[in-house]
């Protein structure tokens, strides 16, 4: 009878082992996660991938294919306040970059925002 509840005894402990480090790894994991997504936060503090994952289909196009003229169509296309909404989350993500452009040509723009680049997410 002893032998059966130090078995047991041993197996509990076992288990509370490996239910702790399971808890221990998972809190481990959550906090990695929270410092990766802080440093992708954009400069209005939201996060370029998770922006990137909820724009509409076509806006995800023109990112990817770093076609501005197809960003100004299909901004273009959308309801006024829907295009503002969009591309004030890909500037507050940093998604896109006012004047990236600008800079990178050193040249000023004469049409401001539309043209800039987008920036690969």
């Amino acid at each position: 009878k002893a032998v059966v509840s130090t078995q047991s005894t041993g197996e509990a402990f076992i288990g509370r082992i490996i239910r702790r480090a399971k808890e221990k790894t998972d809190k481990l994991v959550a906090e990695y996660e929270a410092e990766e997504r802080q440093k992708r936060l954009g400069p209005g503090g939201l996060d370029p991938q998770e922006v990137y994952e909820e724009l509409p289909v076509e806006l995800q196009q023109c990112f990817d294919s770093k076609d501005i003229q197809m960003l100004q169509d299909v901004l273009v296309s959308m309801e006024p306040k829907e295009a503002e909404m969009w591309l004030k989350k890909c500037i507050d993500s940093g998604l896109w970059v006012p004047g990236a452009n600008d800079a990178a040509s050193g040249e000023p723009s004469a049409e401001g925002a539309t043209e800039q680049e987008p920036t690969d997410s």
